[in-house]
């Protein structure tokens, strides 16, 4: 919005426009995000809540600046503005991540969309990667939930597929499967 500072990266008590809601613990629904530019170099939400469903509940945390972390299940977007062309609006990249074993997976990403309308175009991946992490989870992998990822790092380093020591319940404990 013009004459906002930044965009959805700070404190969500304090963002022009987002309900003060304490029973939420600092969640926004992620379509008041829309339309907003996020601050360079982007921003990180934690996904708290989706439904598949079109207009359902879709909540996310903003990750504070310096330093955004997150642990194993987790699911994150991630938003940075791209630089307009000469006469084109602004348009932004939008990427989905799991957080497994200690390692940001890349799910999927989106380049040039319209910063009104990204909510509903990664609502299904959102969802698809909160379902698979909540499967994994409840048939005994090891998705190392305990463990910080400082998302800076692991963004640089980050490999799509599911990590080897997911499935063994050994995730984390540097140990090999049968040991």
């Amino acid at each position: 919005m013009p004459g906002d500072p930044g965009g959805p990266g700070r404190p969500v008590s304090e963002v022009p426009g987002f309900p003060d809601d304490a029973d939420r613990d600092g969640d926004v629904d992620v379509l008041y995000l829309a339309g907003q530019r996020p601050a360079p170099p982007g921003e990180w939400l934690l996904i708290t809540a989706v439904d598949g469903g079109p207009g359902a509940e879709f909540t996310a945390r903003v990750l504070p600046e310096g330093g955004p972390s997150a642990h194993g299940g987790d699911v994150l977007v991630h938003l940075a503005a791209e630089p307009p062309g000469h006469l084109e609006p602004l348009t932004v990249r939008v990427g989905a991540w799991a957080v497994m074993c200690g390692h940001l997976v890349p799910v999927a990403e989106w380049d040039r969309q319209e910063p009104e309308g990204w909510p509903e175009k990664i609502r299904a991946t959102a969802a698809f990667a909160m379902g698979v992490l909540t499967e994994l989870g409840e048939h005994g992998a090891d998705l190392a939930a305990g463990r910080r990822v400082d998302l800076d790092d692991a963004v640089v380093t980050a490999v799509a597929g599911i990590p080897a020591d997911v499935t063994s319940g050994l995730a984390g404990t540097g140990r090999l499967p049968g040991r």
